[in-house]
């Protein structure tokens, strides 16, 4: 059974991968053709934007040193966390989690070794979201979501 989860969470991360990298190409494919920005109904619009710094802009940006750093950073995280997806007996929800963190660290290290920054196109600024993001940050939040759920649960459980 656990050999199923974890071929399961590496199957979840390599679907989340290939559908980051996908959505990526349209992204820039589709947007540079109208701009770089197409207003849609309802909450998000699609705003082609890259991102050489990480999350939220924290990282200040000294050239290439930056995107170098960064992408090392990202294959360092998922090299640790593919090591414990697979190696270390951990709870499946954790173990769910921690596949999909992989999975957006290694969606955003591609953009930087490929493109040079990540492509971020999803703008939900109409409802005050003041950050572009794209399908590997929401793999990541999802991700510390299930971590965080699978946290809670336990301490419920040993509370009891």
């Amino acid at each position: 059974m656990d050999r199923r989860i974890r071929i399961s969470a590496l199957l979840v991360a390599a679907f989340a991968v290939v559908a980051d990298q996908a959505t990526k190409g349209w992204a820039l494919a589709a947007l540079r053709s109208v701009g770089g920005h197409l207003t849609l109904p309802g909450p998000v619009d699609l705003t082609l934007s890259f991102n050489q710094s990480n999350a939220f802009g924290l990282t200040p940006v000294v050239g290439q040193a930056t995107r170098w750093l960064l992408m090392s950073a990202n294959f360092a995280v998922a090299a640790i966390l593919l090591y414990v997806i697979v190696a270390k007996p951990v709870r499946p929800l954790t173990r769910f989690g921690l596949a999909l963190i992989l999975a957006g660290a290694v969606g955003n290290g591609l953009d930087r070794l490929w493109i040079g920054a990540v492509v971020d196109f999803l703008d939900a600024s109409k409802i005050g979201f003041g950050w572009i993001f794209n399908l590997a940050d929401a793999t990541l939040d999802a991700g510390i979501g299930l971590l965080m759920l699978s946290a809670w649960r336990e301490a419920r459980r040993t509370a009891t």
